[in-house]
């Protein structure tokens, strides 16, 4: 039963994830604030980089969609609020607990008030396009 469920939440899990990150990044560049960093990338040529921090944002947004498929077949109380609740949480934890912790970004309260928010409202989108996708998908075992 639970190979099934971990089979069916990988490809699910991998479809959410990757559209879910598109989600988040393209909110978050939308509002763009003057500080932001300039990153490392690697030139393909043409114009093209390929930029690793986003590649790994992606593949932890991967992981996280297929724990978030897991846990709702066993306890659909995750998905209250359309996958909201579950962005509000990775934020927390992620955004905020590991990396406050570990000094790789400020805490929100050292942050101006509206990069908080427009963060905020990226995990939001993030956790409900993870849950549309859950959905969507009527193998995943996740439903209304």
């Amino acid at each position: 039963m639970f190979a099934t469920i971990l089979l069916n939440a990988l490809w699910v899990g991998l479809l959410g994830g990757i559209l879910a990150s598109l989600v988040r990044i393209g909110w978050q560049q939308v509002f763009k604030s003057e500080q932001t960093t300039k990153v490392e990338a690697l030139s393909l040529g043409g114009g093209i980089f390929v930029d690793f921090g986003k590649g790994i944002e992606i593949l932890i947004s991967i992981f996280l969609s297929i724990f978030f498929v897991v846990w709702a077949n066993y306890d659909s109380s995750i998905t209250q609020g359309s996958g909201t609740l579950w962005g509000l949480l990775v934020w927390a934890v992620v955004e905020q607990g590991v990396k406050g912790l570990l000094r790789q970004r400020p805490f929100f309260w050292h942050l101006p008030w509206q990069s908080t928010i427009v963060e905020i409202i990226g995990y939001l989108f993030w956790g409900w396009a993870i849950y549309l996708v859950a959905i969507g998908f009527p193998i995943s075992g996740v439903y209304f």
